[in-house]
């Protein structure tokens, strides 16, 4: 009989209503995942053929030249910048994160905002030149940042109604001869985001392998030019090699590149056999899995807390049919209620979090007196559990 491994080192699941964020351990990765995983530690390969693979399977689901499997999207962001940087010269390769040498060392980025991953671009060693992405002007000022040392230009996905216009600062960045790094970590849904991005020219894409792609936790994809996707490639691998003995030693004899790099900045980042072919199985189901029954069942899942709890006051309680940025994510959106009698939302996510079993909410970017229940990620049973635990905790706040 098989062990409840959490319940062996003294660890309680949770109720993950929060979605697919890594504090709350991402998704659960399809059964078939898991055995491929499982099948892959029992040998051994060569990584480089394992990446050679990887690479063939990405370059047929995005439609990018090239992909290797990375840690994680922010590895990949990493990954890509310092690809941008460093190019196929192995001599900045060693240096990075120092730029001193690099001919260019900036890259144009969004300002932070909702996803404040730009320290992964920073970790290259890259400066960043910041940019309002939301300003009308946009476009000008990214326009009127570009000079001799810029290296790229980086553009987060946010939400369905992009801003700006993602085709046209690809347009812009190629008239200047400059790649284009999407940070496409959360982008998915829609599913065509996918291909979007390298349908559009994007140089570099960076995808989450552990959010709904549904591959391992920590894993991700870049995908993109593949020059970029090479140079990504070596400052990530193992390098422990000779020239004349290298697996990728055709790279020398082509001319790409003179000789193998040292470890790379990427060397941190390295991705186990056992995720790369999780990944890899999980990007190779995602066209068949049946996005609108999916759907269907998140729904489900909202209306059963909702029905539960709409009117017994106290809170304010919501039913929404998409995510604030437009994504399909059915979402429950619970705000405080008004005083005299109003329940703070704060006391509400401290109260769930001390159940024996916690239940963890989304909470909102903006405001303390706002949570959010996202379903994407409950289990048999779970919509219940937080509809009574709400419930109760109405119920104890009218009491007192």
């Amino acid at each position: 009989m098989p062990i409840d491994i959490y319940q062996h080192f003294g660890i309680q699941p949770i109720v993950n209503a929060v979605g697919y964020a890594t504090r709350v351990s991402g998704s659960c990765p399809h059964p078939d995942v898991i055995a491929a995983m499982a099948a892959a530690s029992a040998q051994y390969v060569e990584i480089d053929d394992l990446l050679t693979a990887a690479s063939i399977l990405i370059r047929r689901c995005t439609e990018a030249e090239a992909g290797i499997v990375t840690s994680g999207a922010a590895a990949a962001l990493t990954l890509a910048a310092a690809a941008c940087l460093a190019g196929n010269q192995p001599d900045l390769m060693d240096q990075l994160p120092d730029t001193s040498n690099c001919p260019r060392n900036e890259i144009i980025y969004p300002t932070a905002g909702p996803f404040d991953y730009d320290h992964a671009i920073r970790l290259s060693g890259a400066k960043l030149v910041s940019i309002d992405y939301r300003a009308p002007s946009a476009l000008e000022q990214i326009e009127r940042a570009i000079h001799a040392r810029t290296a790229a230009i980086g553009y987060v996905w946010y939400r369905i109604e992009e801003s700006p216009d993602l085709k046209s600062l690809i347009e812009l960045a190629h008239r200047y001869d400059l790649p284009v790094i999407v940070d496409g970590a959360f982008s998915m849904l829609p599913v065509e985001n996918l291909t979007a991005f390298s349908r559009y020219g994007a140089d570099l894409v960076a995808y989450s392998g552990g959010k709904h792609l549904g591959g391992p936790q920590a894993s991700g994809i870049l995908c993109g030019r593949e020059d970029l996707i090479r140079s990504a490639w070596v400052q990530m691998v193992d390098m422990d090699i000779r020239a004349g003995t290298w697996s990728l030693q055709h790279w020398i004899t082509s001319g790409w590149i003179s000789r193998p790099p040292r470890h790379g900045i990427g060397r941190s980042m390295k991705v186990s056999k056992e995720s790369m072919i999780g990944l890899m199985v999980a990007l190779e189901r995602y066209s068949q899995r049946d996005y609108e029954s999916e759907q269907t069942t998140w729904k489900k899942s909202i209306d059963v807390i909702y029905d539960a709890v709409w009117d017994l006051g106290g809170l304010r309680i919501t039913r929404l049919a998409q995510a604030a940025n437009g994504q399909p994510y059915p979402l429950l959106q619970i705000e405080s209620g008004s005083p005299p009698d109003g329940l703070l939302v704060r006391d509400l996510i401290l109260a769930l979090r001390s159940l024996p079993r916690k239940i963890i909410l989304a909470e909102d970017e903006q405001s303390v007196d706002r949570a959010y229940v996202s379903s994407q990620c409950l289990q048999a049973g779970d919509a219940e559990y937080i509809a009574s635990a709400i419930r109760q905790f109405i119920s104890a706040g009218s009491d007192r």
